[in-house]
């Protein structure tokens, strides 16, 4: 009985949390269907109705969005943005990770110990240095400036130096004696069996570009170099002044959302999969 009890309870809990959490998208699903006089309805109703108590859904609002934010060019350019910042993340950050982790070099641990350290400096604190640097490149106001400064990751090379780690010696040992080099043996030994771990990483790296407003508010100025971020934050901005665009920004904000919840749907096993591995080897 006690049992049974315990069962009841959690699975009480477990659908508060779920509602708590998905409720707040239900309802952005649902009121980007709505015409905006029925947003602000004092009368709550989850699906749009009209007053005579009929269901409608309204997809003038989805044109719009995609109308205002120029959808295809924004959707284009942080595709471009999040697909290269996190192949080359990868790339460099495995490589980082694979040289503290198999090689013995002098100033190893110090060095490593100096990235751990600077996980400690707040990003906002590094957004004048990062912005100087990109003016004097000659990148501000390009994509390339949404990309270079997140081309390394001191978590991600702390995550790959870990996995590496745990490489067996023989398989060095037997690829040397072949005739490998280091690099055969990072990128035709190593690498491959590290794929579980680069899932995962692409995937948070991926997002992380994907959602990352703050960087591209300070250096992108052209419209046409914004990202969907930047976008759907303009006409966030737009809708605070006009409430006749409040359901427009609604639907904004779900054609934005809408990739993201697709991308972790399809690769959700993948997600469990490189988690579980991390706490193991964590």
């Amino acid at each position: 009985m006690k049992i049974k009890f315990d069962r009841i309870f959690l699975y009480v809990f477990l659908s508060i949390f779920v509602v708590i959490l998905v409720g707040p998208f239900i309802w952005l699903a649902s009121s980007s269907f709505k015409e905006s006089k029925d947003i602000f309805s004092s009368t709550f109703s989850l699906l749009p109705r009209r007053e005579d108590g009929s269901i409608y859904f309204s997809l003038d609002n989805y044109r719009y969005a995609y109308e205002y934010l120029n959808l295809g060019t924004l959707f284009f350019n942080t595709l471009f943005v999040a697909v290269i910042a996190t192949v080359v993340n990868l790339f460099l950050n495995s490589l980082a990770g694979f040289a503290f982790a198999r090689f013995n070099f002098r100033g190893r641990d110090f060095i490593f110990k100096m990235l751990i350290v600077s996980m400690m400096i707040p990003g906002t604190v590094l957004l004048v240095p990062n912005m100087i640097i990109i003016n004097e490149l000659g990148l501000y106001d390009t994509l390339w400036a949404l990309i270079l400064p997140f081309t390394m990751s001191v978590y991600n090379v702390f995550l790959m130096r870990q996995h590496f780690f745990s490489l067996s010696k023989e398989l060095e040992e037997a690829a040397i004696i072949d005739g490998a080099n280091w690099f055969t043996i990072f990128w035709k030994i190593a690498l491959p069996l590290a794929k579980p771990i680069l899932v995962i990483l692409g995937i948070f790296t991926f997002m992380w570009n994907y959602n990352n407003y703050m960087w591209p508010l300070v250096v992108i100025t052209t419209p046409e170099n914004y990202t969907l971020s930047l976008g759907l934050g303009a006409l966030i901005s737009a809708a605070d002044k006009n409430a006749e665009l409040y359901p427009v920004m609604i639907a904004g904000s779900v054609l934005v959302a809408l990739p993201l919840i697709i991308l972790f749907l399809v690769l959700q096993k993948h997600i469990m999969k490189g988690i579980n591995i991390g706490g193991v080897k964590g």
